[in-house]
């Protein structure tokens, strides 16, 4: 049960932890193919019509490695240079925001004037 969990945990942390760019893209076009695969499945079966056989072997393939390869690119990890994985930085709800908005000129409900002209 030990081993179990210690799985559990390191699946939970690289899912959870930074990728690398390439895979951020792999895991995108993976998806894109897999998506587009889905589609045209859909597609062929809200309209009646039986696809190919050779339609029906690949589909299989394309859907079926796309969303391995996603897989495996949600699961690898970037690491920095002491060998440790990088952890996603997510912004903080409770810090203020970095933006300056000093220079943004905002304006107030009242300060609309209604258009009142009928066309």
């Amino acid at each position: 049960m030990k081993k179990i969990n210690e799985l559990w945990q390191t699946l939970k942390s690289r899912w959870h932890n930074a990728m690398p760019r390439f895979f951020k893209r792999m895991m995108w076009i993976c998806g894109i193919i897999s998506g587009a695969a889905i589609a045209i499945h859909e597609s062929f079966a809200q309209l009646g019509i039986q696809p190919h056989d050779w339609w029906l072997d690949a589909e299989r393939y394309l859907i079926g490695g796309s969303v391995g390869a996603m897989a495996v690119c949600k699961l690898t990890q970037s690491y920095d240079k002491d060998g440790k994985p990088l952890e996603k930085e997510l912004p903080d709800a409770t810090q203020p925001s970095s933006v300056n908005n000093s220079d943004v000129e905002t304006q107030q409900p009242n300060d609309i004037e209604p258009n009142n002209e009928i066309e």
